[in-house]
């Protein structure tokens, strides 16, 4: 089998909704970071909010204009991913899914629990159920694009957008499947937001990222895919944060053959710790633009420095440390990192032999 590559991207994010708002705002160095407005707080909270998204502004199926905010970021995402490989549609058996989650929908959630409480079982809506469980967005996906292949939801942190990379290419490596299409989403409420801010994680984000990953052999002629997935690697360490990163950095390089001077760029979350990346390497992160939105900001990464492969260089606004980056960027390294686990994965523009 050839090589993975990423065909389609979709990113829904505070700073932009699509390719092209995306990554304008990212060269501009564009925040969407405001005041939050879910809920009445004894202080003030920020985040990167989306909120009152219209999904018939993005796509004409309207089964799902009532599904919650995080389903229908994760339908905007997939659509434009599809869209922007060129697919008419993806439906059928060979059509894998993964989405990675953190949260889910705990609107919905909220919703469903506080009418159980305060008016009984007779007052619960079926459809706040139905779309409060991990995999509803993934379950919507597959129904809304007639994805009848391999559907599976990983719940987890910021890591698990990586990790739902890491089956997806394997799916398509083995043959099982002809694309994969990998989806990541994540909602605000005045819950999360008040439960962070208190622990002093903030500002947080919502929204969505998707990626349609094809082999190389399978992409028509005109297309061009963004760039190949060289490597992943994800790993549990109890032993603590420290050496986690530094494992899961050292075993996707050697899964892919390169050494850590040929990384042209190191993006992160703002969990890795210090010394896990080199000094004299670039490095950044779109957290001080979008918020966080955990397994989504890792999707956000990806796309980033897929469209830095595609466009040949990374702006200086994405760089949170004083380095330079070489005249053209070749591979790059996405990190995500938690209390005793993290992921990462080589994006590459060029062959590997």
């Amino acid at each position: 089998m050839g090589r993975v590559a990423v065909t389609g991207i979709g990113p829904v994010s505070p700073i932009g909704i699509g390719k092209e708002q995306f990554w304008s705002a990212v060269k501009n160095g564009l925040c969407g970071i405001i005041k939050s407005t879910r809920g009445a707080f004894p202080y003030d909270v920020y985040c990167g909010e989306i909120g009152g998204l219209p999904l018939t502004d993005y796509m004409n199926d309207k089964r799902f204009r009532r599904a919650a905010d995080v389903s229908q970021y994760a339908l905007i995402a997939s659509n434009l991913a599809v869209n922007d490989a060129g697919h008419q549609a993806i439906d059928g058996s060979e059509t894998a899914l993964f989405m990675g989650i953190t949260h889910g929908a705990l609107g919905y959630t909220q919703k469903f629990h506080r009418a159980l409480i305060d008016e009984g079982v007779d007052a619960i809506s079926p459809i706040h159920f139905s779309d409060s469980v991990l995999n509803a967005p993934a379950g919507n996906v597959s129904i809304c694009f007639g994805i009848k292949g391999p559907v599976h939801t990983l719940v987890g942190g910021p890591e698990v957008g990586i990790k739902s990379i890491a089956p997806a290419c394997e799916m398509l490596r083995s043959g099982r499947s002809a694309r994969s299409l990998v989806v990541s989403a994540e909602e605000l409420n005045e819950l999360t937001l008040s439960c962070y801010a208190r622990m002093g994680v903030s500002p947080l984000s919502e929204g969505a990222g998707a990626l349609l990953l094809e082999r190389e052999e399978d992409i028509t002629s005109g297309r061009v895919p963004y760039c190949y997935i060289s490597s992943t690697a994800s790993r549990c360490n109890p032993s603590g944060r420290d050496a986690v990163a530094r494992e899961v950095i050292a075993n996707c390089l050697e899964k892919a053959q390169l050494r850590i001077r040929d990384i042209d760029l190191f993006v992160t979350d703002q969990n890795m710790p210090p010394g896990a990346l080199p000094d004299d390497v670039a490095y950044g992160g779109i957290i001080p633009l979008t918020g966080n939105a955990f397994s989504v900001t890792t999707l956000w990464h990806v796309i980033a420095a897929s469209l830095a492969i595609r466009n040949g260089t990374i702006p200086e606004t994405f760089i949170t440390n004083e380095m330079r980056t070489p005249g053209r960027i070749n591979n790059v390294m996405v990190c995500a990192s938690g209390q005793h686990v993290a992921s990462a994965i080589i994006l590459s523009g060029y062959a590997k032999t």
